[in-house]
């Protein structure tokens, strides 16, 4: 197989309530490493590694959101009260969002397809993303891109066999 280039865009951000998956971003400028803790054994007669072993892994996620609704920055923070504006009164259409006093964390999917030049596709996922923060950003006359990052637990990739 020879070796190619690949374009990559976007990936999506899902959210799973139940069984139905939801859109809610697009990422840009995206950067997903599996990590590893490694440890090392050394004897007493030589200064060089002996042998090496994987102990953990994680999965880093760095990326901008090209476009989010902004129900995925309500999600983060926790909870989220239907038909309410940002004060607590009713507001119908509308949702207020507020941090939950409670240890569960939601969890994201990332996925996203690189597309080579002669058309190969070159697809990840990563499941079960917690992002560390829930920005909100107003600059002025740009878009607002929120940078996040968080963690996964599990990496996947596909690709054409030859």
């Amino acid at each position: 197989m020879a070796a190619t280039s690949f374009f990559g865009d976007t990936l999506d951000v899902v959210y799973k309530i139940g069984a139905v998956l939801l859109t809610v971003g697009i990422l840009k400028g995206v950067e997903i490493r599996a990590e590893w803790e490694h440890i090392e054994l050394h004897g007493q007669e030589t200064v060089f590694m002996e042998d090496v072993a994987r102990r953990k892994v994680r999965v880093s996620v760095k990326a901008k959101f090209a476009k989010f609704h902004p129900n995925v920055f309500g999600k983060i923070l926790g909870t989220e009260t239907a038909d309410t504006d940002i004060d607590g009164a009713a507001k119908v259409g509308y949702t207020r969002a507020t941090i939950t006093d409670s240890n569960v964390e939601p969890l994201f999917t990332l996925q996203g397809t690189l597309v080579g030049k002669n058309l190969e596709t070159y697809i990840g996922k990563v499941t079960n993303v917690y992002w560390e923060n829930a920005p909100f950003l107003a600059p002025e006359g740009e878009y607002p891109t929120p940078d996040l990052s968080g963690y996964g637990d599990k990496m996947y990739l596909e690709y054409k066999t030859v």
